[in-house]
């Protein structure tokens, strides 16, 4: 009886013990699912948040190979207009080179007109010198024909007899010109002034010749006033005129214009 006892207040024992281990692993399980619920929660809401990055991340990716295809894009279509401007710029610089070419063939065409166009103004005033030369000389032996014809008339004349014997002898239209005589040497350094009686192109006459000591190649200069207008250099001289071509050209000198070896 006392054995009954003993082991009926031990498995009492046991039993509260096992009742509060049971109690004990129930509040522990409790506590399990409240932190598995907590965690659940936690990782439902990383798992929300993690998938929201994604889709951002996604979105972003899609958006990146968008502007990466656009800028492929871009790149090609720079890259067709760069080979196209490196075209044109060799186009260029072809054709920079062909004009610098034909300029300087024609700048080496416009120096070998240049020295042409001077050498014929020096031959065109050589032989503009040597054409008045020979007018002047022409117009001399104009005169001394016109001067033998009226001789002729008035030997004819007084040959026929039709001139009354007590008349005077006909006039001349041209007078005979007398023996020539040495003109008076001009004062050394002595100014000779005249006038422009002719201009003739790019040649003057001189109411001034050998009689006033005027010699060729003699340089005057033409004035208007108190005005340069350009210099002359005799190539012709006769006793009372003289004839020269033009240099210093500031003006076109006109008759009565002043011609002068000293200004």
């Amino acid at each position: 009886m006392v054995s009954f006892v003993v082991n009926t207040n031990n498995y009492k024992v046991l039993y509260e013990q096992q009742k509060n281990l049971y109690s004990a692993a129930q509040a522990d399980v409790a506590n399990l699912n409240r932190l598995y619920d907590e965690l659940q929660k936690k990782m439902k809401l990383q798992e929300e948040q993690l998938q929201e990055k994604i889709a951002a991340l996604q979105a972003q990716n899609t958006k990146l190979m968008a502007d990466l295809q656009n800028a492929e894009r871009q790149s090609q279509e720079y890259q067709a207009r760069a080979d196209s401007w490196k075209g044109v710029l060799t186009g260029f610089e072809q054709s920079i080179r062909s004009l610098q070419e034909s300029l300087r063939l024609t700048q080496s065409q416009l120096d070998e007109a240049r020295a042409q166009g001077i050498k014929d103004a020096r031959e065109l005033n050589q032989i503009t010198s040597e054409l008045y030369e020979k007018i002047v000389q022409l117009e001399a032996l104009e005169a001394d024909r016109r001067r033998l014809l009226e001789q002729k008339k008035e030997l004819e004349t007084k040959l026929t007899g039709t001139l009354p014997a007590a008349s005077a002898p006909a006039a001349v239209v041209t007078p005979v010109p007398g023996p020539a005589r040495p003109a008076a040497p001009a004062a050394v350094g002595a100014d000779i002034r005249g006038l422009v009686t002719e201009v003739r192109s790019n040649m003057v006459t001189l109411s001034v010749g050998s009689s006033d000591g005027v010699e060729k190649d003699m340089r005057f200069h033409v004035t208007r006033g108190d005005q340069f207008l350009c210099d002359v250099v005799i190539t012709h001289v006769d006793i009372n005129q003289s004839a020269g071509v033009l240099e210093l050209v500031q003006q076109t000198p006109r008759v009565g214009d002043t011609a002068s070896t000293k200004l």
